[in-house]
């Protein structure tokens, strides 16, 4: 049986909460700056501060080596997690090819946008199929 830390979930939670609500925030500002385009601006701004947020944080925990495995889940997964996976994605992606894994990072990017798409298509077909 999987062993469940309440606090751990709590913390993941509350940061979920912050990151979905400034994901929708900044998503509709950035909307509303170019309110007739056909790129969804919103996620784009969203995918990319996220991006740059990871980083720098990941940096500075690494730098300042804060290891509180509470807060960075509450950093990482819970606010970062709500706000964008988009970023987590992107860090692993660095992270390999940062560790000398060329061909691992190149596979993990292409998996996932590659069956990310094919998942999509796959899931409209099955709404499609039993309607």
């Amino acid at each position: 049986m999987m062993n469940v830390d309440l606090i751990k979930i709590l913390v993941v939670g509350s940061g979920g909460f912050i990151g979905a609500v400034s994901r929708y925030l900044i998503s509709v500002f950035a909307i509303s700056q170019v309110p007739h385009s056909k790129l969804p601006y919103g996620t784009v701004a969203v995918n990319l501060i996220g991006c740059l947020l990871i980083g720098f944080l990941a940096g500075l925990f690494e730098i300042k080596s804060w290891a509180n495995p509470e807060f960075r889940l509450f950093i990482f997964v819970g606010i970062l997690g709500g706000f964008t996976t988009f970023s987590t994605f992107s860090h692993e992606t660095f992270l390999l090819f940062e560790n000398g894994k060329l061909l691992m990072s190149i596979a993990n990017l292409s998996f996932q946008v590659i069956f990310g798409l094919v998942f999509v298509w796959l899931g409209y077909q099955l709404v499609r199929l039993f309607s």
